[in-house]
C-alpha cells in the first residue's frame, strides 16, 4: 500500500514539475511581454522605412491598436499583409511583415523580448492587442 501512495505521488510530482517547466518557456501572450527581439524591429525598420513611411507614423499605429484592442495581433497581420503596402499589397514576405510588425511595436513603445513574432505557427493568435504604452 505505502509503494503504491509513493508510486503514486512520484507521478504526480512529476506531472506537476513538467507542467511548470513547460509553462516557463510557453510563448508570450502579451504585447507587454515582448513578442518581438531587438535584431527583428531593426531589420523591421528598414523596411517600414522603405514601404510605410510615406504614409503611416507612430501616432497611426496608436491609433489602429486602440481601435484593434482585445482582439488576437493575427487578425490585424492578416488585414495589413492583405492590404499594405497600398500600391502593392501583399509584396512582402511573410517575415518581412513579421519584421516590420515588429518594428512598428517598437515604435509605439511596447518591449522587446527572447522571442521572434511569427505568423506561422499561430502564436499571433494568443496576443490579444492592446493600447500603445
Amino acid at each position: 500500500m505505502k509503494k503504491a501512495r509513493l508510486a503514486t505521488a512520484t507521478v504526480l510530482t512529476a506531472v506537476l514539475t513538467g507542467g511548470v517547466i513547460a509553462d516557463a518557456g510557453a510563448a508570450p501572450t502579451s504585447l507587454m511581454e515582448g513578442v518581438y527581439t531587438a535584431e527583428q524591429a531593426e531589420t523591421g525598420r528598414e523596411l517600414f522605412e522603405a514601404n510605410c513611411t510615406t504614409c503611416h507614423n507612430a501616432d497611426y499605429y496608436k491609433t489602429v491598436l486602440q481601435t484593434w484592442r482585445g482582439q488576437p495581433l493575427m487578425y490585424l497581420f492578416e488585414q495589413v499583409m492583405s492590404a499594405m503596402p497600398a500600391d502593392k499589397p501583399g509584396a512582402l514576405m511573410d517575415s518581412e511583415y513579421e519584421d516590420v510588425f515588429a518594428y512598428v511595436l517598437k515604435l509605439v513603445g511596447f518591449p522587446e523580448g527572447e522571442t521572434r513574432l511569427q505568423y506561422a505557427g499561430g502564436a499571433m493568435a494568443d496576443i490579444a492587442i492592446q493600447p500603445a504604452p
